[in-house]
């Protein structure tokens, strides 16, 4: 019973990281002076792992939440209306990807490993379902607005800013 709730914690920690990996990697492909951290559960440093892949930081421990913010130097110009869809669709197509690499390869392995393989691929769907829904995650998940709800706030922004342009 405990090795499942270790099992499931870290499939949930993996599925996330998968997803904020998405935003972390749209983040340093869409302007070559930005850098990107991500934070596994609270936006403490403290008692964390810390990884560095180039411009990416990780903060990395077991959590059911988790979250990438982006720095800009201020001599640099601020994201663009594309660079932050780009931004916020990262982490969800990311999961995507995660669920459809991961559902293929559960065919080719059986056993336990097929089983981690199969829910793993499950909760990435999931997460890349919930993510776009606009809304905001309760507070014991984060209470953070989701991937779906920035995007839609972006787009709405952007439509007003062109119809006040015209």
């Amino acid at each position: 019973m405990l090795l499942e709730v270790i099992v499931v914690l870290l499939i949930i920690s993996c599925s996330l990281f998968i997803h904020e990996m998405g935003h972390a990697v749209a983040t340093v492909t869409a302007n070559k002076n930005s850098k990107a951290e991500i934070f596994m559960g609270s936006s403490s440093k403290a008692n964390k792992l810390r990884l560095s892949f180039g411009r990416i930081t990780c903060y990395l421990t077991v959590a059911i939440s988790g979250y990438c913010e982006y720095s800009i130097p201020k001599e640099y110009p601020a994201f663009t209306y594309k660079q932050k869809l780009f931004f916020y669709l990262g982490g969800p197509l990311a999961s995507l990807l995660g669920f459809v690499t991961l559902f293929i390869a559960s065919h080719f392995i059986s056993g336990i490993a097929g089983n981690i393989i199969i829910n793993s691929a499950g909760a990435n769907f999931f997460l890349f379902i919930t993510s776009l829904i606009p809304w905001t995650y309760p507070r014991l998940l984060g209470g953070l607005p989701s991937d779906g709800l920035q995007t839609l706030n972006l787009v709405k922004a952007n439509r007003k800013e062109r119809k006040f342009i015209t």
